[in-house]
């Protein structure tokens, strides 16, 4: 399977592409990256070094055109400009001609607010790229800002997290999956499967630890069983439950914003 990872490239942690690249490479995937940026560390240390890389993806997208590289899945997650927008879009509608699945992570924000140093444009740009995906992946954060629907730091009603989820694929997603969801005071990952055509609302055990970059050992571990032909409810299922074994394992390690050992 060869899978192209587009964001963010961090220097210093266990996060962003580099972060799904270990879990995807490991599983036997071939993998090639196209970073929108090349940032200092996570933004959660509220200081960051960020070097936009849009005239570099401008020359890429260019040259692969050029040699007819393809790929049969694209993951799309931080993304830093308008123009990088449109280049992606234009693109992923090449390559889903070919049979290419794209999905998106839009990386912009948690906790109710936009990451430190964003702004509202982020909001734009990732939801002109929802029309564009075969299956979008925002945290509770993310998908409330996408669909324009209020956080709620307690969380959701059943019918409101059915709301958000249509919201977002009026605006273009075929599937939602949404993390990081409280439902009727309960956690849970809630979304709509196209393929099947359900609505989703899957509970999950809550560790009390909050380590940065889950949710891009989320979505590579997700998308590794998508490729190996699980169903989006199933597959949903398995990661989650991998996932909370391994903050399990990992509770205990100092620097949580260095991101999960994998």
């Amino acid at each position: 399977m060869k899978i192209l990872l587009v964001g963010d490239f961090v220097g210093y942690g266990r996060l962003a592409i580099g972060a799904q690249a270990s879990v995807l490479t490991g599983k036997g995937h071939s993998v090639s990256y196209l970073p929108t940026a090349l940032v200092s560390n996570n933004f959660c240390y509220k200081r960051y070094a960020m070097l936009d890389t849009t005239d570099y993806m401008r020359q890429t997208l260019a040259t692969w055109r050029q040699l007819g590289f393809g790929f049969d899945l694209i993951s799309i997650g931080f993304i830093a400009s308008d123009e990088q927008a449109e280049m992606l879009a234009a693109f992923c509608a090449e390559q889903k001609e070919g049979g290419a699945r794209v999905i998106l992570d839009p990386i912009m924000g948690d906790n109710g607010s936009l990451y430190s140093g964003l702004g509202e444009e982020t909001v734009s740009r990732l939801r002109r790229l929802l029309g564009i995906a075969d299956l979008a992946l925002p945290n509770y954060t993310e998908a409330c800002l996408l669909a324009d629907f209020p956080y709620h730091k307690e969380g959701l009603r059943q019918d409101e997290a059915t709301q958000i989820v249509d919201r977002l694929r009026a605006v273009g997603a075929q599937s939602v999956l949404i993390t990081s969801s409280r439902i009727d005071g309960e956690p849970h990952v809630v979304g709509y499967d196209e393929r099947t055509q359900e609505y989703m609302r899957l509970p999950y055990r809550e560790v009390p630890v909050d380590f940065s970059g889950t949710g891009d050992i989320f979505s590579a571990k997700l998308i590794h069983l998508l490729t190996k032909g699980k169903a989006l409810r199933a597959a949903a299922q398995i990661t989650m439950e991998k996932l909370s074994a391994l903050i399990d394992t990992y509770q205990d390690v100092e620097n949580k914003l260095e991101g999960l050992p994998y």
